[in-house]
Formats: structure tokens, sequence, C-alpha cells
């Protein structure tokens, strides 16, 4: 090729598919995002990409718009017709030879007084308020999952950690081994012994990935494809401060948590309901004027009329109205009352039981893992000494994983109960770690 058509080439090929693939390129990175997954980044993703705080805030705007609606009077009503038309003799279907006859339009307009439409306006705007109550409710519901789904999938990244460290370990071990016994310093037994834990440390490779693919799927729920980042394992513990705080924090004072707040609500609600139905007792009056034109041999009319609906059953009509509303009201106050002792309940269980998590944390790290620690260090001196053999090393080796293992666990669990004391109690919308060994609120 001629070295025009070479150059040529080259500059199509950098005009066209070089800027398709820094496209390309570009869309990938806001697909997957930058850098590891944090606490941070799941519950901002998840708040913005979360269906029911949008429908609860199209739900609020729309009783908001049906509250500017209850304020005003209804539309006035246009009445046209023909009165006392005849429709046999002489004058039949005439609409001027009789003197009765009359075409006639007229305006209708239906009165709801002051007081009672803005009972049915204040109805409306509290209902936008439980409707942005329910958002909050789904807000913190919402951060509770994904911070739960997070923390598993931390947690099952550093378990897989750890054990690939113990099946690389024990990789090296078995070709040490079979080099040994190929030189008459080990038996097959020793071999057979590093494989068959070999194996069951695969196995529980395999359950930990697997665990962080559940969760990567569960987490593709609130994220999208940013589910597939990897989690950040560099996240700081609570403060001092906000550990005092949590053990300073009464159960009493949670009357401003979500679900609370929604119930209170659905109190107000039921209030302004008891209202509606109070001034529903009144009747709504109409009053109506028309024009009617006769024949030319005759004078043209106005009238002039207002309407009273007349409550002969308000006993069993318009009582029985405020009766319901009075009972639904009493439901409400109930059902906070309960959901407040509930509340209290959960709250007190669930520092227990962060606390008791910590502190056996804490125990087993003091206590517990040293002495796995030893015993694996002393066997394998006493291995390399001769005076072990080598399936006492893997014993002990193991060992000091599971107790590793367990000691995850319980960071795991206490991350879910700080999990829900964060963000259905607390919500200090902050990105923490649970409680570190050692700390106590």
């Amino acid at each position: 090729m001629p070295i025009s058509l070479r150059k040529n080439a080259c500059r199509f090929w950098a005009a066209t598919t070089l800027p398709a693939a820094l496209l390309l390129m570009t869309a990938h990175s806001l697909a997957w995002g930058q850098g590891p997954l944090t606490l941070a980044d799941a519950l901002r993703i998840a708040e913005a990409r979360a269906p029911t705080l949008a429908a609860s805030t199209a739900a609020a705007q729309g009783a908001r718009e049906m509250a500017v609606a209850a304020g005003q009077l209804p539309d006035p009503v246009f009445r046209a017709g023909v009165d006392n038309l005849p429709v046999n003799g002489p004058d039949a279907f005439s609409l001027e030879r009789d003197f009765m006859t009359m075409r006639r339009v007229g305006l209708m307009q239906e009165y709801v007084s002051t007081d009672k439409r803005e009972a049915r306006q204040q109805r409306d705007m509290r209902e936008a308020r439980r409707f942005e109550a329910e958002g909050e409710m789904s807000r913190s519901e919402v951060k509770t999952d994904v911070a739960s789904i997070w923390y598993d999938r931390l947690f099952a990244k550093r378990a897989e950690a750890l054990l690939q460290g113990l099946a690389d370990e024990l990789g090296m071990q078995q070709r040490a081994i079979e080099a040994q016994i190929a030189s008459g310093k080990a038996v097959a037994a020793d071999a057979l012994a590093a494989r068959a834990l070999a194996i069951q440390t695969q196995d529980k490779i395999t359950t930990v990935r697997r665990q962080q693919q559940a969760s990567t799927a569960r987490l593709e729920r609130w994220l999208g494809d940013a589910a597939q980042r990897t989690v950040s394992d560099d996240t700081a513990g609570p403060s001092e401060t906000e550990l005092t705080a949590l053990a300073a924090h009464e159960s009493h004072d949670l009357h401003d948590i979500p679900h609370l707040r929604l119930l209170a609500t659905q109190v107000a609600v039921a209030d302004a309901d008891v209202t509606v139905a109070e001034q529903n007792r009144t009747p709504n009056w109409s009053w109506e004027i028309a024009y009617a034109q006769r024949g030319p041999s005759y004078s043209n009319m106005i009238s002039v009329g207002v309407s009273v609906p007349i409550p002969i059953n308000r006993g069993s009509r318009q009582d029985r109205e405020l009766a319901a509303r009075l009972a639904q009201r009493d439901q409400a106050r109930d059902l906070l009352e309960d959901a407040r002792r509930r509340h209290n309940a959960a709250f007190n269980a669930l520092r227990i039981d962060w606390q008791s998590l910590t502190d056996r944390e804490r125990e087993l790290q003091a206590s517990l893992l040293p002495v796995v620690q030893q015993r694996a260090d002393a066997q394998l001196a006493a291995y390399r000494g001769g005076q072990q053999n080598l399936g006492a090393v893997l014993e002990a080796r193991r060992a000091e994983v599971d107790a590793r293992l367990q000691i995850l666990d319980l960071e795991r669990d206490a991350a879910h109960v700080w999990s829900q004391l964060e963000y259905t109690y607390l919500d200090a919308g902050t990105e923490r770690m649970p409680p570190l060994a050692g700390a106590r609120p």
C-alpha cells in the first residue's frame, strides 16, 4: 500500500474507531462506577433508584393538588329548557301562542361553607404528609436492606480471602510432601490428610463465593449494574461520640422514627376525617337564577330560588358517619401506641443483641485467637523437630482458620444488628462499619 494511502487509512481509523472506543469506555465507566463500592455509594444509588420513593413523592404531590381543588366551590351548573309546552289542541308545540310557555335559561350554584372547604383541604394536606412519611419509611427500609446485603457480601469476601490463604498454604505443603515422600521423609498418609483438608477448604471457598454472588444478585434490585463493583473493605467504624450517643439514646425517645412518624400522620388524617364528618352534618345549599322568555304578546320573567336539603334522618346518616370516623381515629391512635411499645422493646432487644455480639467478638479476639495461633505454631515446631506428624499440624491450622471464621460470623451478625439500629432508629446517614471489638456503647 502506498504511504499516502496508509496515512489516509490511519486518519480514517482515528476519526471513526477511536471516538467510538472512547465513547464505549466512558459508558462502561459510568455503568460500573469508579473504584470499589462503599456503603455510602450503595445507599446513595439505592435511594436514587428506589421506585417506592418516587411513588411516595408522586402520591404526595397528587394529594397536594387535591387539597387545592378541595378548597374551591363546585362548578356552577348551566340550565336550559322549555316550560309548559302545549302538546295538543290548536297551540300544540307552539313556543309563542300560549301565555304559560317559556323558554328558560338559568344558572345554579351549590354553596359549600368555608369551614367545610377548609376541613377538606386540611384533610388532603395531611394525606400528602402521610405519603411523605411513607416515603421516609421506605427510605429507612431500603437503607436497612441495602446495608445488610452489603455487609453480607463484605464478610463473605473477607472469608474468601482467609480461606484462600489457607488453600494457597495447603498447596505449597502438598508439593513439599510429595517431594518428601519421594525422598522417604514423609508417608502417604500425610499427603492424604493435606489433600482432604484442601478439598474441604475449596468447598468452603465455593460456598462463600456463592454467597457473594447471591448478595450481588440481591443488590442488583437496588443498584442495577453498580452491584457488580467490588465492595470496599476500607470502612471506618463508628466514632466514640456515636457510640456514646447510642448508649444515651433512651427507648422512649423513639417517637421520631419513620414508622412512628407514618402512624402519627395516619392519626392526623383520622382527626381531619372527624372534622370533615362534623362539617358534613350541616348540608350544602344551592341558589339558582333563571330567565324565561315567552311569546311576543307576553312579558318575560325572571326566577330566583334557593334549595336547602332537610336532614330528616341525621341519626342514621350523618351521625353514623361521624361515629365511624371517631372509631377509625381511635383505631389509628391505638395502632400508634402499640407500635411505640413494640419499637421500644425491639430497640432495647437489638441493643442487647449488638452488645452481646460485640462482647463475644472481643472475647474471642482476646482469648481464643491467641490460643489457636499458639497451638498452630507449637504443632508446626514439633513437626519440624520430628516430634509430630503433619496431620496434627494441618488440624491445628484448620482450627485457627475456623476460629477466625467464627469471629467473622460474629462481626457480620453485629453488622446486621447495627444496620437495623442505625437506619431504623438512629438514621445518622453516614457510612460506618459495625463497632469493632473492644468498642462499647
